[in-house]
């Protein structure tokens, strides 16, 4: 288990997407099957950097390129798909829109979609967020105190998921990342029907690992 910080958190800048590539090529020198990241970029500090919708296509931003190529190389990347729904921005930031990934929403435990999950899909027509979590009131530790509390983002879903994508591999430790990608996309209760909020939903685990 390995644990990488790429985020600067007193400013937000484009270095931090250096800073995640940088992250990427480390975790593949270190043989890492499983990437679970929750971060993403799109507007910064300094709002000449700012990005675009129309460059969340998976290959504008040097980071999604990175995240690709990374899924390429065999490693399974789980992204946060961002908590941006019911702000201006509204949708995927990168890496999220990168190919190849598991861009991960947020739902609560009723299966209701959180209003703050960000949309999809990426601007090539893609379908963003891949598959959904619980994200919203999910059950987590406060680092400082150790006491159970409950927290709301993508950011909590998305390890969830990196977790499930870990069980399912180690059942099939054969198989490569992206055929238990399709496991996980297949198993989703919306495979059929996919849509810009749930993707393609919510994943079984025992289905995905059956």
């Amino acid at each position: 288990y390995y644990l990488m910080r790429s985020e600067e958190s007193e400013t937000e800048s484009p270095k931090e997407m250096d800073n995640l590539v940088v992250a990427f090529e480390k975790a593949d020198s270190l043989g890492i099957n499983v990437l679970s990241i929750s971060l993403g970029h799109a507007l910064f500090d300094n709002p000449d950097f700012n990005l675009t919708y129309a460059q969340m296509d998976g290959h504008s931003t040097r980071v999604s390129r990175a995240a690709t190529i990374a899924a390429k190389k065999g490693i399974l990347v789980c992204n946060a798909a961002g908590n941006e729904g019911n702000k201006d921005w509204k949708y995927i930031t990168a890496p999220a829109d990168a190919d190849s990934i598991l861009t991960v929403g947020a739902v609560g435990v009723d299966s209701a979609m959180a209003t703050f999950s960000s949309y999809g899909p990426s601007a090539d027509g893609r379908v963003k967020p891949e598959v959904c979590a619980v994200g919203y009131q999910s059950v987590i530790i406060n680092p400082e105190t150790d006491v159970l509390r409950k927290g709301n983002g993508t950011s909590f879903a998305c390890p969830l998921l990196a977790g499930m994508a870990a069980c399912v591999w180690s059942a099939h430790p054969q198989e490569t990342a992206a055929q238990i990608r399709q496991r996980i996309i297949d198993s989703a209760h919306k495979v059929d029907t996919p849509d810009e909020r749930y993707g393609y939903g919510i994943p079984d685990a025992l289905m995905a690992a059956g």
